[in-house]
């Protein structure tokens, strides 16, 4: 499965227009340049997971609302093996979104992380909390330059504006239930 650039493009194209802002405005609020914006809402690059946390920031939505479609219900249930997935926003990680996030204050989705370590992987934050809880493996998630590890079972609980990123250093799979908070 490949990245959904075009759409992704397309989303944020849309969020921005939404919100009166030029392309050169957003650029210079994401810290970007003017042609890599236009570059994505064509469709022609695929962002990195950090312009997009960049673009989420300064769009002051959730990173989830760009890979879906405007949702108006009050209700939305999701039901099982119908949960929209999203790849490739890492390489070994795949989610399962099983809640609606756009203009949404809270996102829900399944995440299963594929064993081996990135050491590239940048260190994320931004507002809001976040929890989840392992359904089996083991996630090491570094906060703040601190360590911990969750096994199934456990559950996690941290202020998303301070500095992370999880690995899977295990042999199997790690899926987990999380939950993120918007304070937008």
């Amino acid at each position: 499965m490949e990245f959904p650039k075009e759409e992704v493009g397309k989303r944020i194209r849309y969020l921005r227009r939404l919100q009166g802002l030029t392309s050169d405005e957003l650029a210079k609020l994401a810290g970007v340049s003017q042609s890599m914006i236009s570059q994505i809402e064509r469709g022609q690059v695929s962002p990195s997971l950090e312009t997009l946390w960049k673009l989420s920031h300064s769009l002051k939505v959730p990173v989830f609302s760009f890979f879906e479609t405007e949702e108006t219900n009050a209700v939305t249930i999701s039901r099982a093996g119908e949960a929209k997935n999203i790849k490739r926003v890492r390489p070994n990680v795949s989610y399962e979104l099983l809640s609606p996030s756009s203009g949404k204050q809270m996102s829900f989705f399944k995440m299963i992380v594929e064993p081996g370590e990135d050491l590239e992987t940048p260190l994320l934050y931004h507002s809001g909390e976040e929890c989840g809880i392992m359904l089996a493996g083991s996630l090491r998630i570094e906060v703040e330059g601190e360590i911990h590890t969750i096994h199934e079972g456990d559950s996690i609980y941290f202020d998303s504006s301070l500095p992370h990123r999880f690995t899977n250093v295990g042999d199997e799979n790690a899926v987990a239930i999380w939950a993120m908070t918007h304070s937008f």
